[in-house]
């Protein structure tokens, strides 16, 4: 009866040393020694919500914390050996906030609940590069929509001469921007923040200066270089830099309507448009009425222009009636293999319409203007010539 006793004792002696263990473990989580990151947030107008922050590996994303809100707070913490790119959520709340995590970060974030990405974030380090980076981005666009609104409320009253230079004005920010861009990287260039504002602005519709991404991407240091990101991103400026503005156009050739083969340098004029372009394509189509209006204006001034359609196998006459029905009277090729087109492909043709402006040697002057612009780039260069 003793050694019964003894036994039993001895059993809730070890369900409660495990249990003394376990409560530990977990009351551990936090602390100090076991992080080295920590993110305070505050949430206003959430009953109840979960706040993660979640890293991406390639396409799985793994969660470093995940935690309640309690009355309007959270506080997630995680440890990293070295900075690193991670994404702050919470329920309920449209998209991602990112952040940049190094050692002893602490960052203070109070969530705008109509969208993560509208909210404040308050940090040092690599982190605070990073969102006054974002500050200035949005500085850039906020002049862009006062513009785009100013030549929204001109269009009924503005000559086209006035109209012309706030589209400019509009575009030039772009390129504002992007020095602001390349400077920050120069800045950054062995650290996250560089690195990923790199890889943005690769990826940026307003066409960057690819040669000069090029000499910034040499600059960086092996680990930089190294990055998957960055890899796959270097091999897009690569591809970009031969067709960047400045660079001698590649010469090509394709089939004709008629069965001819024509190459550009056959139609190389004092001014030459090469258009991307197809007949499925709607706006492709809504912009032919204005390149037709440019080319009736400026070739007997030395305008050519040859356009290559993407137009898929076996659809000759769908390419044929549209360049029959919007009357573009100039050179046209296609070799219709839709998006495998293998001057598309060499001239880095993701979306159409896509064009190119060259100038009397063949070097690539501008790229994807429109309308008033195109008009506008037409007209300088052929200036330019006299």
């Amino acid at each position: 009866m003793a050694k019964l006793k003894i036994r039993l004792f001895m059993k809730k002696l070890l369900i409660l040393f495990s249990v003394v263990v376990f409560l530990t473990s977990c009351g551990n989580k936090k602390n100090s020694s076991d992080f080295n990151v920590r993110i305070d947030g505050t949430v206003v107008g959430l009953d109840k919500a979960t706040a993660k922050l979640v890293k991406y590996e390639g396409r799985k994303a793994k969660t470093l914390d995940s935690v309640d809100v309690k009355e309007g707070h959270f506080s997630i913490h995680t440890k990293v050996d070295k900075p690193d790119m991670v994404f702050l959520t919470v329920s309920g709340v449209p998209s991602d906030l990112p952040l940049i995590i190094e050692p002893g970060s602490n960052i203070k974030v109070d969530i705008d609940i109509t969208h993560m990405r509208k909210s404040t974030v308050v940090s040092q380090g690599l982190n605070k590069k990073l969102y006054d980076y974002f500050d200035q981005l949005k500085l850039f666009s906020d002049k862009q929509q006062k513009l785009a609104k100013l030549y929204q409320a001109a269009q009924n009253k503005a000559t086209e001469e006035e109209k012309t230079k706030i589209i400019n004005r509009y575009y030039n920010i772009d390129d504002e921007r992007h020095e602001y861009e390349y400077k920050v990287i120069e800045e950054n260039k062995d650290n996250l923040v560089g690195a990923k504002i790199f890889e943005k602005v690769v990826y940026d519709q307003a066409e960057p200066n690819y040669n000069k991404l090029k000499k910034i991407y040499e600059s960086f240091p092996k680990e930089i270089k190294d990055m998957p990101n960055i890899k796959q991103a270097i091999q897009i400026v690569n591809q970009k830099a031969k067709v960047s503005v400045g660079s001698k156009a590649p010469d090509f050739s394709a089939p004709t309507p008629d069965g001819k083969t024509l190459s550009l340098k056959d139609v190389l004029g004092k001014v030459t448009i090469i258009d991307f372009w197809a007949s499925w394509c709607r706006p492709c189509r809504a912009e032919n009425p204005y390149v037709a209006a440019i080319y009736k204006k400026y070739h007997p001034k030395g305008l050519n222009i040859i356009s290559v359609s993407l137009d898929k196998p076996g659809e000759k006459d769908k390419w044929l009636k549209a360049i029959k029905d919007d009357h573009l009277a100039w050179n046209h090729v296609s070799n219709l293999k839709f998006w495998q087109d293998p001057i598309a492909r060499e001239y880095g043709v993701r979306s159409i319409p896509a064009t190119f402006i060259l100038d009397k040697n063949g070097v690539i002057r501008a790229k994807n203007l429109r309308r008033d612009r195109l008009e506008a780039k037409v007209k300088e260069l052929l200036e330019e010539n006299n």
